[in-house]
């Protein structure tokens, strides 16, 4: 029963990726081909209602466990900024549906990638808590702040093409522009979370 209650936030913390994997993964699926939107917003949206269950798994294991294997601020942490990443991807999509966002810009498709390469790379990352191998997630948290990287420059030229395209119609770059911001805080809050990772590794290890 102790090994169980030790291991059951390695349990829900891989379960949490592997959810933001799967939001991340529908949503470049919607950009890839955007036909019926608002069915495809609707998948996104359950599987953020599943994320939202798994983060309250993990606070009520976190309530009931006296000791625990991590330190509890950093199982919080990890916890809620992983469902960060779910939140902001649910909240783009539904965005596009809202504001009637007819054909999204090449370069979203090209974001969204990026954050399913991120989530992947966050999957790998996830299981090192089981072992604490340092060497094992610094390679990891090295190739996510690569993407990080390609992220902040896609992102730059999306809002580049935005704000210098001739005739613009104002409404609807603010619309574009709020949807290519909630796209680069996702890829922020991977980093965040490989920062977390290797942090907690470090202390733990």
């Amino acid at each position: 029963m102790l090994k169980s209650k030790k291991h059951v936030f390695f349990d829900l913390f891989e379960q949490q990726i592997a959810i933001v994997h799967k939001g991340t993964h529908l949503f470049y699926e919607m950009i890839g081909n955007y036909q019926d939107v608002e069915e495809k917003v609707k998948a996104i949206k359950a599987v953020e209602k599943e994320g939202d269950d798994i983060v309250r798994q993990i606070m009520n294991a976190l309530n009931s466990t006296f000791i625990t294997p991590l330190e509890r601020e950093d199982i919080h942490q990890l916890a809620h900024t992983m469902d960060s990443m779910i939140d902001y991807i649910d909240g783009t999509a539904d965005r596009m549906y809202l504001y009637q966002i007819r054909q999204p810009d090449p370069r979203v498709l090209v974001q969204a990638n990026i954050l399913v390469q991120c989530t992947a790379k966050l999957i790998e990352l996830i299981r090192t808590l089981r072992k604490l191998d340092h060497d094992v997630v610094a390679k990891i948290a090295q190739e996510i702040k690569e993407l990080e990287h390609e992220s902040d420059s896609n992102y730059r030229h999306m809002v580049s093409d935005l704000l210098n395209a001739p005739n613009a119609d104002p409404i609807e770059a603010i619309k574009l522009k709020e949807l290519y911001d909630n796209l680069e805080n996702c890829a922020d809050f991977a980093e965040d979370v490989s920062n977390l990772v290797e942090g907690i590794v470090l202390k733990n290890a």
